[in-house]
């Protein structure tokens, strides 16, 4: 009975030493990347697919511009004719080169665009 219970709480051990480079290794990347300021200015390519359903679309957030390098951005036009571009840029898989600012809602970071322009292949 003694080297069962040694044995589970040894296993026990190894798995909850293990785990904690792991939880280190998160924390740190997380630290790399802080979120842009609010009022900062963004400038980036890439091509725009529509929001999922989540709390980002209750302000209006149905745009995600997707770099070839780094994370999705979402995206809020201010215009109704960037909202129209963007649509067809959805449609068409095309690639936008979108310039903004920076904002920030409680729970979501985004870019208020200042302008969208479609990139010719």
């Amino acid at each position: 009975m003694k080297i069962v219970l040694s044995a589970l709480l040894a296993a026990a051990l190894a798995a909850g030493l293990s785990a904690f480079p792991a939880e280190a290794a998160q924390s740190k990347t997380k630290e790399a990347k802080p979120a842009p300021k609010s009022g900062e200015a963004f400038s980036g390519t890439g091509t725009v697919t529509k929001n999922d359903i989540d709390i980002c679309m209750v302000a209006g957030l149905r745009y995600w511009l997707h770099p070839k390098s780094g994370e999705a951005v979402r995206i809020y036009p201010k215009a109704k004719h960037d909202s129209l571009v963007l649509d067809e840029a959805v449609k068409n898989k095309s690639s936008m080169h979108v310039t903004g600012t920076w904002k920030e809602t409680v729970e979501c970071h985004y870019v208020e665009t200042s302008k969208v322009e479609r990139l010719r292949k």
